[in-house]
C-alpha cells in the first residue's frame, strides 16, 4: 500500500490535502515544502513520505509533560525528532502523528569541569556540544556526521557513532545518566554522574539506539575527555583481497594503540571527497591521537609494520580535514540503497571482498565490524532482494548481522530493513509494553511489533 501523508495544520480538509498536496525532499534544512498557492507554508516529516498531524516544540520539560499526556490521552502517537538527521531510518511510522521537537530542550544542565562529566538537555546539537567543550580544553570523543545539525538525543536514540568508536568505545560507553518522558507522561531518571550508580533497568544504556520508542530523552550526563595534544591519520593503500586481510589482521597485532581503522573500497574512498583517495582497489586509514611523542612514535612504527606497502601520513594542519571526511562519509546517500553489516571484526575483509565494486561504494568502520556500502545507480526490487538475501546470508554466516539504513519506502518491509527476527526482539517487545503501554512512541520504526 502507498504511504499517504498526514495532514499538517494547514488548513485544508483530509480530501483536499491528499488531492493537492507534493513534497519535495530538502536533505539541507531537514523539511518538505508544499507546492500550494502560499510557499511559506512547510509540513513537519515523519519520514518516508508521511507528515504530522501537529507539530510540538516544547521548551521545559514540564510542557513535555503536559502535551505528552494530552495527545496520547486522544488517542495520537508521538514522534519525537531532533536535527531531523535520520528520519527514514528505520520502518515506516505505522499511524499518524504528532511531531516532538526537542530542538527547544538545548541547554547546559551541569558541567564540573574537574570531574570530567557534563550533563546536557537532549536537543542540544553536536555541534554546539563540542563549542562549549572546547572552550575548556575538553571534547566528547562520541563523533556524529552532520553535527551542527544532529543533536544528542538524536545521536544516542540511533546509536549514531563515527571512526573514534574503534578506541573511544560505543555511545552507550559514555553515557552515564538519562532523563526521559514516557506515553504517560511521567518523568523517569536513571544513572548518574558516577559510573556504578544502576539499580533496576540500566535507562542509559537500554535509551541507547531505541530510536524514541521507549520514551522521550529530555537529558543525559556524558563523559568528557581532555583534547589530545596530537593527532594523524596513516593511509595505507591495498591492492589485492589477500593483502587486504592480511593488513587488517596484522593490525590487530600491532604495538600501536589506534583509536579508528577504517577502510574504503576505490569508489568508498572517492566519496570522501579528498586528493588522492580512491586511487589504489582499498584503502585502510589508521588513526592516533595522544600526546606529540606518543603519536610520533606510533606513526614511526606503523611505517616499519607496514613495509612494502604505499603510506601516506596526514598530521599536523592537514590531519582535521581527513578526520572530518571520515566522519561525514556514513551521512553520504549515493544511489538508492545502503546496507550495514555489523561483523565480528574478523569477517571484514571477507564480506567487502563479496561486494561487487563496480556496484557498491564502501565505508568501513573496519576496527568496530561495522561496514556500510552504498549501491551505486539504478536498481529494481528484484534485485535488491537478490543483493540483499546473498549478503544478509555471509552477514549471518559470519556471525553478525545486515540491516538497510536506507532503502525506498515501498520496499522496506520486503527487504525487512531490520533483518530478519531474532530471538531477542521479543524481549524488546516486551520492555516496550512495560515502559510504552500505550504503543505511543514511534511506532512502526523499530524491531519486530513495535
Amino acid at each position: 500500500m502507498r504511504p499517504v501523508p498526514c495532514r499538517p495544520r494547514t488548513g485544508l480538509t483530509e480530501a483536499s490535502y491528499k488531492d493537492e498536496i507534493r513534497y519535495t525532499p530538502l536533505h539541507s534544512v531537514g523539511a518538505f515544502v508544499l507546492n500550494l498557492s502560499d510557499p511559506s507554508q512547510v509540513a513537519v516529516p515523519l519520514g518516508d513520505g508521511l507528515f504530522a498531524t501537529d507539530f510540538e516544540r516544547p521548551t521545559e520539560v514540564a510542557e513535555l509533560k503536559e502535551l505528552v499526556v494530552r495527545h496520547v490521552s486522544a488517542g495520537r502517537s508521538l514522534y519525537p525528532q531532533g536535527g531531523r538527521t535520520a528520519l527514514d531510518f528505520g520502518g515506516v511510522p505505522r499511524s499518524a502523528g504528532v511531531a516532538i521537537s526537542t530542538a527547544g530542550l538545548n541547554r547546559v544542565i551541569d558541567y564540573p569541569v574537574a570531574d570530567l562529566t557534563i550533563t546536557i538537555q537532549s536537543g542540544i546539537t553536536l555541534g554546539e556540544l563540542s563549542r562549549i567543550l572546547d572552550a575548556e580544553g575538553q571534547r566528547l570523543t562520541l563523533d556524529a556526521p552532520q553535527g551542527d545539525r544532529a543533536s544528542l538525543g538524536g545521536i544516542y536514540a540511533t546509536n549514531a557513532a563515527g571512526p573514534r568508536r574503534y578506541g573511544a568505545g560505543r555511545p552507550r560507553d559514555q553515557i552515564l545518566g538519562v532523563g526521559f518522558v514516557t506515553s504517560a507522561g511521567e518523568e523517569v531518571k536513571g544513572g548518574g554522574r558516577v559510573v556504578k550508580n544502576v539499580a533496576g533497568y540500566d535507562f542509559p544504556k537500554l535509551l541507547t539506539g531505541s530510536m524514541g520508542t521507549l520514551g522521550i530523552l529530555t537529558h543525559m550526563t556524558l563523559k568528557v575527555r581532555p583534547k589530545p595534544e596530537a593527532s594523524a591519520l596513516a593511509v595505507l593503500s591495498v591492492s589485492t583481497t589477500d593483502d587486504l586481510a592480511r593488513a587488517l589482521d596484522a593490525l590487530n597485532l600491532s604495538a600501536t594503540r589506534p583509536i579508528a581503522i577504517e577502510l574504503f573500497n576505490a569508489e568508498g574512498a572517492k566519496g570522501l571527497g579528498l586528493e588522492g583517495f580512491g586511487d589504489s582497489p582499498w584503502s585502510i586509514v589508521v588513526g592516533f591521537e595522544d600526546n606529540a611523542p606518543s603519536v610520533a612514535w606510533q606513526l614511526g612504527r606503523f611505517r616499519d609494520e607496514a613495509a612494502g606497502h604505499d603510506v601516506r601520513i596526514f598530521d599536523g594542519e592537514a590531519a582535521p580535514a581527513v578526520w572530518k571526511a571520515l566522519v561525514e562519509c556514513f551521512a553520504e546517500t549515493p544511489g538508492p540503497i545502503t546496507i550495514e553489516a555489523n561483523l565480528p571484526p574478523s569477517k571484514v575483509a571477507e564480506f567487502a571482498s563479496a561486494l561487487d565494486p563496480g556496484r557498491w561504494a564502501l565505508t568501513a568502520r573496519a576496527g568496530s565490524g561495522i561496514v556500510r556500502a552504498h549501491w551505486l545507480g539504478e536498481i529494481d526490487l528484484a534485485e535488491a532482494q537478490r543483493q540483499i538475501h546473498g549478503l544478509r546470508q555471509l552477514a549471518e554466516a559470519s556471525g553478525g548481522a545486515l540491516t538497510l539504513p536506507r532503502c525506498p519506502t515501498l520496499w522496506k518491509e520486503s527487504l525487512k530493513v531490520w533483518g530478519n527476527p531474532r530471538p531477542d526482539w521479543i524481549w524488546c517487545e516486551r520492555l516496550k509494553q512495560t515502559l510504552d503501554p500505550a504503543g505511543a512512541l514511534n511506532p512502526g520504526r523499530f524491531v519486530g511489533k513495535i
